[in-house]
């Protein structure tokens, strides 16, 4: 198994570091020094607790894995965060966590229970329980906990987390990261969520964006587990997932990829696409999802996308939807994000 260097740029970034600081992070894992800065960098296990060794080391601060894992939005997980963040409800997202996992979450095992009353998501680590150990499961525990106040729209108070390791000696940082009770030194490192929140419907639900990101992690997981390559469209569209900000062309991606920019007009074509149109498909996506977090902007959301002016930005939201961004958000939410 090998995971995608995103996780890593984002500690990167976290850490506020230098060209210096990144050799630091790289140090003693076998990662060329532009390694954090390859669209589609894969890390294997080795290097990947490597690197985060390195990280603690250059963080040199406790909690650091909370921190981290109250900054991870969906996004960040590509196509499994698509699909979470368009599941219909709680319960199938889980669902889809639990099968799909493994492409993103490093070194972190899942699986899912029923039992009085309680879904109990399980969290095995996959590595010695020393401190990249605790990193992993401090920075998993807050991401599940985010996912769920995704489509819960709360902040979740009524389940329990339990964690098969003594209190350490910065538990007081849990209460500030953590939203219901939390439990140290108990058997299995789990969280406890009450069975009733399962049906609740997320609001942010799309039956068609759930549809292409199941397909994607499918495909994904069929790749991985064949070692055989996975088709151009979904390549480039988890190049894209995984560096959001830049407005990508034809000629940088097929560079990246070792291609000349007709060769891969070709692929693509073979899949009944161009490279417009995938490019305004996930740019669309990734719209909407900024247009569903409060406090953004057409601006602000202009600029997360890479246009350098709002302009651009309108024209393009206009193409792809046939409205003007302003128009879009007047719609009441329950039609915006309707199936």
């Amino acid at each position: 198994m090998r995971y995608p260097a995103t996780y890593s740029r984002l500690l990167a970034r976290e850490l506020r570091l230098d060209h210096a600081g990144e050799a630091a992070l790289l140090r003693g894992t076998r990662l060329a020094p532009d390694a954090l800065g390859a669209l589609d960098q894969l890390i294997t296990p080795r290097d990947q607790i490597i690197l985060l060794g390195n990280a603690l080391r250059l963080a040199d601060r406790p909690g650091f894995g909370l921190e981290v894992g109250s900054r991870l939005s969906l996004a960040a997980h590509g196509a499994l965060g698509q699909l979470l963040s368009a599941s219909p409800n709680l319960g199938e997202a889980w669902v889809a966590l639990e099968r799909f996992h493994a492409l993103h979450v490093p070194l972190v095992r899942m699986s899912r229970e029923f039992a009085q009353g309680h879904m109990t998501i399980r969290l095995e680590l996959e590595c010695p329980h020393d401190a990249v150990g605790l990193f992993l499961l401090e920075a998993m525990v807050v991401t599940i906990q985010r996912g769920i106040e995704l489509i819960l729209g709360r902040r979740l108070r009524e389940a329990r987390l339990d964690l098969a390791y003594a209190a350490p000696a910065h538990a007081a940082l849990y209460e500030k990261f953590l939203h219901s009770p939390v439990r140290f030194g108990v058997p299995d490192t789990a969280w406890h969520i009450p069975r009733a929140l399962l049906e609740q419907a997320n609001p942010f639900r799309d039956a068609a964006l759930y549809r292409q990101a199941l397909r994607q992690c499918e495909q994904m997981a069929a790749a991985l587990e064949a070692g055989a390559t996975v088709e151009w469209s979904l390549r480039l569209t988890q190049l894209l997932q995984q560096h959001p900000g830049k407005l990508w062309t034809l000629a940088e991606m097929a560079a990246h990829l070792h291609l000349s920019p007709r060769t891969l007009i070709r692929h693509l074509k073979a899949e009944g696409l161009t490279y417009q149109q995938l490019l305004d498909r996930e740019l669309a996506r990734q719209a909407l999802e900024h247009f569903a977090s409060a406090g953004h902007t057409v601006e602000s959301v202009a600029l997360a996308l890479g246009y350098q002016d709002a302009t651009a930005f309108r024209r393009a939201f206009k193409r792809w939807f046939g409205t003007s961004p302003r128009a879009y958000l007047a719609q009441p939410r329950s039609r915006a994000f309707s199936e």
